[in-house]
């Protein structure tokens, strides 16, 4: 069976499995979260440990993003019914930090022990206690309703993607400017033509559902989705450069077809955490 059958096969399961978690009730998309977190960061620690001799952690880097997950849930008090447990995010990255430092100085060699410790703690900081905050986006009951933000991430996302490729690629060598690439150590592909039609394209699409989807003015969705584009493509160049880093072509293959968590959601996990703290700002300030 050829990739392309089986990336269509994957895909025809993987979205409505997806979206069923989204639609559902509380604990689907909470554990739809759980579940990209802690596989990220699995990925994210096999990585670093091609580049530095370490113990093998593939336990402790996804249940301490899980954890740092969880603690958002918690912390946040929107799920379940539940009070909101003050203090829980940041008692967890005590935790998670104190276990790192004791497996870094009990079984690392001390040439590798500091860029083993701060690359490996990378995953559970940047999966569970960054990424996990985007569980924030997500609302609590029944009903696709509540998902609108995390899908508008995730299609703004693909836009933004799928549109920097098709600028850069198709159009940029028809115009007297010509392609400039961006980060030709990282990605090879990307250009600074492809990034801004890019970003243009986000912009326009956060803007136009900026109304129905947070209740924002026009101009408001323009600035989140600057945000949105600029986060989601140094999403990608940073899990771009680790697996460059790392000698790795994709962070797994998880997904049959498609790589891993990171190759899929690398953009969304730097980008919906933005959509989280810059609503709050707005929310809190410009409203």
């Amino acid at each position: 069976m050829s990739n392309l059958a089986l990336r269509l096969i994957f895909a025809a399961v993987a979205i409505p499995v997806v979206f069923f978690c989204l639609w559902w009730a509380d604990w689907t998309r909470v554990s739809l979260m759980v579940f990209l977190g802690a596989v990220g960061a699995w990925e994210w620690s096999r990585m670093v440990s091609k580049m530095y001799l370490g113990p093998n952690i593939a336990i402790l880097a996804p249940l301490s993003a899980t954890a740092l997950t969880l603690g958002w849930v918690f912390t946040s008090g929107r799920f379940f019914g539940l009070p909101p447990v003050s203090g829980l995010i940041g008692f967890i990255v005590l935790i998670v930090i104190c276990l790192y430092i004791v497996v870094a100085f009990a079984k690392v060699n001390i040439e590798n022990l500091f860029p083993w410790f701060l690359m490996q703690l990378g995953a559970p900081m940047y999966l569970g206690l960054w990424g996990g905050l985007s569980v924030l986006i997500l609302g609590s009951g029944h009903g696709v309703e509540h998902s609108y933000k995390f899908i508008l991430v995730m299609t703004a996302m693909w836009g933004c993607d799928t549109f920097a490729y098709f600028v850069g690629k198709f159009l940029t060598n028809r115009f007297i400017f010509g392609r400039h690439l961006m980060a030709p150590q990282i990605s090879p592909k990307k250009t600074w033509e492809g990034a801004i039609g890019g970003t243009l394209f986000t912009m326009g699409w956060v803007a136009f559902w900026a109304i129905p989807v947070f209740e924002y003015s026009w101009y408001k969705g323009l600035v989140l989705g600057f945000v949105l584009a600029i986060a989601g493509q140094a999403g990608d160049l940073l899990i771009s450069a680790l697996k460059r880093w790392s000698g790795t072509k994709d962070a797994s293959q998880i997904f049959v077809g498609h790589g891993g968590v990171l190759d899929r959601g690398d953009s969304f996990y730097l980008a919906a955490p933005m959509l989280v703290l810059l609503s709050e700002f707005f929310n809190g300030i410009l409203s």
